[in-house]
C-alpha cells in the first residue's frame, strides 16, 4: 500500500504560459520556479501538453515529486545545466517553452556526475571520503544534521572493514563506480553545495547483470518465500519466463490498475468524465502513502487528479474515492477477488486493536456476504498507527491477491495513460520507446509491474511478486528486477 519503488518524475509534453499582453515571457528557470511556488495553472502548458497531461495530473505529480526531496528551495544554471534544488536533493530540470512561454515538454532526471578532475571535483571528493582520515568539513552542516558525525564515521569505517582499501573511483553520466580491493559500490545520488561540501550521498550495491533470462528466473527462484515472476511479450503465445505464474500472491498497491482500469472504462462508455469532481470527507481519510489523508475536510478533486495521485504517488485516501465513485463490481471482476477491501478497511483490519474484526472476517472464509459486512464496520473502525508495523508483518491474508498474468492484462489496458508513465519505477525511461509502470509494497509483500516498449517497437510485461512472513530486502529484489529489464532493452 505504500510505493516500492521511489518516485522519478518523467512529465512528456506541455508549454509555457500565455504572458499578459506585452510582458515578455517567462525563461525556462522562471517558469520552472513558478510552477513550484503555486498552484498548477492550465495557463502555464501549451495545448499540446495539456492533451497529454492535464494541469491537476501535473500538480499530482509534483506534489509527489516534493514529497521524495523536499520542498522546493530555487534553480540554479549550471553551465548548460537547469538544475532544480530541493531541501533533500537536487535533479536535472529538462524543459521546452513555446513562444508565449508555456511548458511543452517538461522533465526531471538525476543530475549528471561531472568528470572533471582536480580540486572540489566530485572524483576528488569522493577519493577523499573513502580513502582518506575522516574529514567532517567535506560534509555541510545540513548534512551533518541529518547524518551526525559519529553516525558517519562509525558508516564509513564499516565500508572499510568489509570492502577494504578505496581503489578507483569510476565517474559515469548519473553514477560513480567506487572499486574497491574486496568489492564495488555505486554512488547513485551525490550533490555538493557551492563550497564544494557534501549534501547528498547514497551509496547502493551495484545491480546484477544477467547474460540470459534463464539467469534472472533462477535468480528470483532463489529468493526465501513466495515468488512469482512473468516475461511477456505482447502478441506471442507464451511467457518468456514464468515462474510460478498460476498462483495468486499478495501484491500490495498494484492492485489499483483495476480501479484505474474499470474508471477508464466507465470515462469510456460515457458514464463517468475525467472532470467529474469529488468532496473529500473524514470517513474517506485512509493512511499513507500518499498526501490526501491530511488535506482539509471539503476539499474537491476531479478523477483525473485523483487518479494520477493514486498510480504515481500510491495515495491510498485518493483510492478509496475513486473505488467509491466506480463501484466495486466492475473492479472485483476485472481483479478477480471479492470481497475487495478499501484500503482503509484493509488498515483497520491490521490494527491490532480490531481483533475480534480480523477474528470474524477470517471465520467467514469464503462466505462473501459475511466477509462485505464485515469490512462495511470495518470502514469505520480506528484504524493502526504506524508504530503498530514496527514488528513485522500484520494480518497478511488481509491484502490483495493476484497471479502475474492478471496485472499485466490489467497493465495492458491502462498503459497509454499518462497516469500510469509519471512514474517509471525501476526502468530508466531513457532506454525505453515508452514505460508504464505500477508497483505496491507493505511489510512482506513487494510487487513491481511495468510494461515496456524497447526502441525497436518491441512491447513486454515484467512482473515480479515477492511475499515472506518477515522484512524483505527490497534494494536485492529491485536490482534484480532491474537487470531482467536491461535484458529486454
Amino acid at each position: 500500500m505504500r510505493p516500492a519503488a521511489p518516485i522519478l518524475l518523467t512529465v512528456l509534453a506541455a508549454a509555457p504560459f500565455a504572458s499578459a499582453q506585452t510582458q515578455a515571457p517567462p525563461s525556462p528557470a522562471a517558469a520552472v520556479t513558478r510552477l513550484f511556488s503555486g498552484p498548477v495553472q492550465p495557463a502555464w502548458l501549451a495545448p499540446s501538453f495539456l492533451a497529454a497531461l492535464p494541469a491537476e495530473a501535473l500538480q499530482a505529480a509534483l506534489t509527489g515529486l516534493t514529497g521524495q526531496v523536499g520542498a522546493f528551495v530555487r534553480t540554479e544554471a549550471r553551465g548548460e545545466l537547469l538544475v532544480a534544488v530541493f531541501e533533500r536533493g537536487e535533479l536535472n530540470v529538462l524543459a521546452a517553452l513555446d513562444e508565449q512561454g508555456r511548458f511543452t515538454d517538461l522533465r526531471f532526471t538525476p543530475l549528471p556526475l561531472t568528470a572533471a578532475e582536480g580540486p572540489g571535483s566530485p572524483r576528488e571528493v569522493l577519493s577523499r571520503i573513502f580513502s582518506g582520515p575522516f574529514d567532517a568539513s567535506l560534509f555541510a552542516p545540513s548534512f551533518l544534521a541529518a547524518v551526525p558525525e559519529a553516525q558517519l564515521r562509525a558508516l564509513l569505517a564499516d565500508v572499510t572493514a568489509q570492502f577494504g582499501a578505496l581503489k578507483d573511483v569510476q565517474i559515469g553520466a548519473q553514477i560513480a563506480g567506487l572499486i574497491f580491493e574486496r568489492g564495488q559500490l555505486n554512488v547513485t545520488q551525490f550533490s555538493l553545495d557551492n563550497q564544494g561540501r557534501v549534501t547528498g550521498l547514497l551509496l547502493t550495491p551495484p545491480p546484477p547483470v544477467f547474460t540470459s533470462l534463464d539467469e534472472a528466473r533462477a535468480a528470483f527462484a532463489a529468493l526465501p518465500g513466495q515468488v512469482s515472476l512473468l516475461v511477456q511479450e505482447v502478441g506471442a503465445t507464451a511467457p518468456a519466463v514464468a515462474l510460478n505464474v498460476t498462483r495468486p500472491l499478495a501484491v500490495g498497491s498494484t492492485f489499483k490498475l483495476a480501479i484505474l482500469a474499470e474508471l477508464q472504462s466507465q470515462v469510456n462508455a460515457g458514464q463517468k468524465q475525467w472532470t467529474d469532481e469529488v468532496t473529500l470527507t473524514d470517513a474517506d481519510r485512509s493512511l499513507p502513502s500518499g498526501t490526501l489523508q491530511d488535506a482539509p475536510t471539503g476539499s474537491r478533486y476531479t478523477l483525473r487528479d485523483l487518479a494520477a495521485r493514486m498510480i504515481a504517488q500510491s495515495d491510498n485516501t485518493a483510492t478509496d474515492l475513486l473505488l467509491g465513485v466506480v463501484g466495486r463490481a466492475g473492479v472485483e471482476a476485472r481483479f478477480g477477488q471479492r470481497p475487495f477491501p478499501s484500503t482503509r478497511e484493509a488498515f483497520a483490519l491490521k490494527n491490532p486493536g480490531n481483533a475480534a474484526l480480523l477474528a470474524e472476517y477470517r471465520a467467514a472464509v469464503l462466505n462473501v456476504p459475511a466477509r462485505r459486512a464485515v469490512l462495511d464496520r470495518a470502514r469505520m473502525a480506528p484504524l493502526p498507527a504506524a508504530t503498530d508495523f514496527a514488528g513485522g508483518p500484520l494480518a497478511r491474508d488481509v491484502e490483495w491477491f493476484a497471479t502475474p498474468a492478471t496485472l499485466c492484462r490489467l497493465m495492458a489496458g491502462v498503459a497509454a495513460l499518462k497516469e500510469t508513465q509519471l512514474n517509471p519505477g525501476v526502468a530508466d525511461p531513457a532506454r525505453f520507446r515508452s514505460v508504464s509502470y505500477k508497483g505496491g509494497s507493505e511489510p512482506g509483500v513487494l510487487n513491481l509491474t511495468t510494461q515496456i516498449t524497447t526502441l525497436t517497437g518491441r512491447t513486454y510485461c515484467v512482473s515480479a511478486t515477492w511475499n515472506a512472513p518477515g522484512p524483505l530486502q527490497e534494494d536485492a529484489f529491485v536490482g534484480l528486477y532491474g537487470a531482467t529489464l536491461d535484458l529486454l532493452r
